[in-house]
């Protein structure tokens, strides 16, 4: 959205276009057709509506058109709707995210900006929320702020899992699927009548893949897959008004991390060849384990005018993700970390709905409890500490030029070389270190220790004769690759309540104005412990020393350094601003928010429906986990936004033709944006930041035949920055910093998917089906602090070919995922970036298998 005028062009086009789609649909709407589309229900309202009378934006997908498609996950899920991007690379840090909005905090100090809830239940954090989508009855994705009936922490907008309830019926289905790299999974369902009035239902489900790539380094696998997943549930009905369900849960997830190779062409040499897209080296072992747990009980009883419903639940994870952040084998560059999750939650909601001729209406009260633990470990060497040095002095050299990233990682790894070849190994990191002691004011500590006198500082002399005279005992520092480690620890206890009310009234047969809104209560207490052992060996050459000031004049004076003394200064780098202590830091903040909506539908015979909304939607204040130091805010606020949207459904011909579409914009104010900046030593701060975002999505199902179906989506999104806050105090300036005018990172302007399937009715009962699917994503800004670095637009194309037996006891499907074998970037970037070896991470190779069913 560079353009003003040509935003304005857009938002004509896409009026215009949802004016012409409305226009069409209610002159085709009484026309006859043959094959029709199954009608799918959802709860995006808080009660059971067909999708085609929700006033809201919603895809959803059935279990069975999941099976079809190939999901597994709501990764998978993603790549299949509009507006909607979806990562869980690293299933323990999945990032979702909708129409733009996601949060790109990593730690535990925010709130994610869009809701995963299973079964009416919110997970707090992401790492529990990524589950498998094994006997699932359906996924529905709301899009855009959910405020009103979903709570805090829906800016975006909602992802609601809806697992599959008891049945009143015996029945058993085993699942079977095997693949390519050593795939091999499977899903026993079993459903059972107790008596007359409980029914229950059991589900195992295990998915093992093997890694698609080499470690040249070592033989440790990374980007395998090893979870095994269980549910249970009962469904108790002691009257007719009355319905007790149950359900519980518990997850494993036993494999190594995502798959991060470098992406610097001289670190991929020296590695001996490695390619994002092919074998890798790493030599930081990958861990991604993850113990997962649920339970909830659902009580729903009808009165004469109204339905309780009461949700209680608890749910909680420990989980271990350990990763290799430089992508490389290469030891002046080791870089790994690994982060602890102890997360539990409880939760519980009241809420009565009723209904007359003329009102539908929704009263609601919340309240949970979410205590966790997290730990970040950072490992270095001192040689990756001046791989660091040396990629910060060549950043500096160049500032100002068009040097892309990648260009400059280069430059900073043949310089390293060079270094090590003339023997100056340990210079670099001599001077970043000596510059973060005078920051932090460590070097007047030692200097007065010395005898110099309190009025001279270390500002004052000479910086090169002081990193001469008081750095010497760094050279074999670096030489012996000495381990360099660090951790912080936080603490968080959360409690949230919350009162809401909705109604829908009808103002006339056709027209229906429903408003609603909530009042979210939000406090937090939180604790950021760093600790670190490290210590610098600060050896003096010793003799007398003739003070200079900064232009090399002699001050006049002289200290006297102990030959061969060492100090043993202690030293934070990774998790704390210029080196300060250890430090344990106790905080508290409380946050209050009211949201709401208006939503007025028409409906213009019995099967078109338009709408126009307007509603907001906040994500709680936080803190900042990683650094509490002077100059950096320990907490941030809220986050809101509005959002105005009109849309159409539409069921044509029949209900043999579905057309939905939505045009929307929204106002995102205050977002908060973890960014790692900052000289000599880059540290966690909380960027400030406000941003717009205007788009439109369009979706289409038809049943051509008895035998064809035809589906597609289309979104188009443009967002960008319109306020973004410059840390002045690190030294970023307007002209280089700001990224007002900018798209936010991670959102295609442009993506569609189209998808056909045909069946044969066999003449011995019984039938077969070929599927394909093609999705095309546009380019994505990939880092907010590299622009330039964009991820590629890409193809993907899926095929399947299935049969049912006549009984459908039995089926069968050969399947093919990327059926090109497209390579397909999924981001650049991380952690690594910042000691000059950027990582990239890819999305599948081709994929292909067969899947196995038998029903008893």
């Amino acid at each position: 959205m560079y353009d003003a005028d040509q935003s304005g062009k857009n938002r004509s086009f896409t009026l215009s276009t949802l004016s012409a789609a409305i226009a069409v649909t209610t002159a085709l709407s009484s026309a006859a057709y043959a094959a029709e589309i199954e009608e799918v229900v959802v709860t995006a309202q808080k009660r059971a509506e067909n999708l085609q009378d929700v006033p809201i934006a919603i895809s959803a997908f059935t279990g069975d058109s999941m099976k079809a498609m190939g999901v597994k996950n709501l990764t998978d899920l993603g790549k299949f709707t509009p507006g909607v991007e979806m990562n869980n690379d690293t299933p323990l840090q999945p990032t979702y995210s909708v129409r733009g909005i996601e949060t790109g905090d990593f730690t535990v100090g925010s709130d994610p900006a869009v809701a995963v809830y299973v079964d009416g239940v919110y997970t707090g954090r992401g790492a529990g929320a990524e589950i498998p989508l094994a006997d699932i009855e359906r996924v529905e994705v709301l899009k855009g702020p959910q405020g009103t009936l979903f709570g805090r922490n829906a800016t975006g907008g909602a992802i609601h899992i809806i697992s599959t309830k008891p049945q009143a019926e015996d029945t058993a289905e085993l699942n079977m699927t095997a693949g390519n790299y050593g795939r091999v999974s499977s899903d026993l369902l079993l459903n059972k009548q107790l008596s007359d009035n409980l029914y229950g239902r059991f589900t195992a489900s295990t998915n093992r893949r093997d890694s698609f790539a080499d470690n040249l380094a070592n033989d440790f696998e990374v980007g395998n897959i090893d979870t095994q997943t269980y549910r249970a549930s009962l469904l108790w009905e002691p009257t007719p008004d009355t319905e007790v369900l149950w359900r519980a849960e518990y997850g494993i997830m036993d494999q190594g991390s995502a798959l991060r190779s470098s992406i610097v062409p001289s670190l991929q040499a020296a590695d001996g060849g490695t390619d994002v897209f092919g074998d890798y080296a790493l030599d930081t072992a990958t861990i991604e384990d993850r113990d997962s747990w649920g339970t909830s009980l659902s009580i729903v009883h009808d009165f004469e005018n109204f339905t309780f419903t009461s949700i209680t639940a608890y749910r909680g994870f420990e989980a271990h993700l350990q990763q290799d952040e430089d992508g490389t084998a290469n030891p002046d560059y080791m870089f790994g970390s690994a982060n602890f999750d102890d997360q539990t939650q409880f939760s519980q909601e009241f809420r009565l709905n009723g209904a007359s001729d003329t009102l539908k209406w929704t009263l609601g009260a919340s309240y949970s409890r979410e205590e966790l633990e997290h730990t970040t470990d950072a490992y270095f060497t001192a040689g990756s500490l001046e791989s660091f040095a040396v990629y910060e002095g060549v950043k500096a050299a160049y500032a100002g030029s068009d040097a892309t990233t990648t260009q400059l990682e280069d430059a900073a790894y043949l310089t390293r070389q060079q270094m090590i070849a003339g023997g100056l190994e340990g210079a670099a990191v001599s001077t970043f270190i000596y510059d973060l002691m005078v920051q932090s004011g460590q070097a007047d500590a030692l200097l007065g220790a010395l005898g110099v006198p309190p009025t001279i500082t270390a500002s004052m002399l000479n910086r090169d004769q002081m990193i001469g005279q008081l750095m010497a005992g760094i050279n074999p520092w670096v030489m012996a690759d000495t381990p360099w480690n660090e951790s912080v620890f936080n603490e968080g206890d959360y409690r949230s309540a919350a009162i809401y009310g909705d109604a829908t009234w009808s103002l006339t047969d056709k027209m229906d104005l429903t408003v609603g809104a909530r009042y979210t209560a939000d406090e937090k207490d939180f604790s950021i412990v760093s600790n670190y052992q490290n210590t610098l060996p600060i050896a003096f050459v010793g003799g007398d020393v003739a003070l200079m000031g900064p232009d090399g004049q002699p001050l006049g004076m002289s200290i006297t350094l102990p030959p061969g003394q060492v100090a043993a200064i202690p030293f934070g780098i990774a998790f704390n601003n210029n080196g300060i202590q250890n430090l344990n830091q106790e905080l508290s903040d409380s946050w209050s928010d009211l949201s709401g909506r208006i939503v007025l539908d028409y409906r213009w015979n019995d099967d078109v429906m338009t709408f126009v909304s307007l509603a907001d939607g906040f994500k709680a204040g936080g803190f900042n986990s990683f650094s509490a130091a002077p100059g950096i805010d320990p907490s941030f606020d809220q986050e809101g936004v509005t959002n105005l949207e009109i849309g159409l459904k539409s069921s044509l011909f029949d209900n043999s033709v579905r057309f939905n579409a939505s045009v929307f914009a929204y106002d995102y104010k205050n977002l908060q944006q973890l960014d790692l900046v900052g000289a000599p030593i880059p540290n966690y701060y909380l960027r400030n930041a406000d941003a717009e975002g205007q788009g439109a999505e369009f979706e289409v199902q038809w049943a051509a035949t008895d035998n064809l179906f035809i589906a597609g989506n289309y979104s188009y999104l443009d967002t960008e920055y319109t306020r973004y806050q410059i840390i002045e105090s690190i030294g970023e300036t307007e002209e280089e910093n700001s990224r007002v005018g900018q798209p936010r990172v991670g959102t295609p302007e442009n993506k569609f998917n189209i998808m056909a399937e045909y069946t044969w009715e066999l003449a011995a009962g019984g039938d077969v089906s070929i599927r394909g699917d093609y999705n095309w994503t546009d380019e994505r800004v990939g880092s907010i602090s590299d622009p330039a670095r964009v991820i590629p637009d890409y193809q993907l194309m899926n095929l399947r070919a299935g049969w049912n037996s006549a009984s459908d006891q039995y089926s069968a499907a050969l399947w093919v995922q990327n059926v090109t074998d497209e390579e397909i970037a999924g981001g650049y970037g991380g952690t690594g970036a910042a000691i000059g070896a950027s990582p990239g991470w890819r999305y599948m190779p081709r994929m292909y298998g067969a899947d196995f069913t038998v029903r008893f």
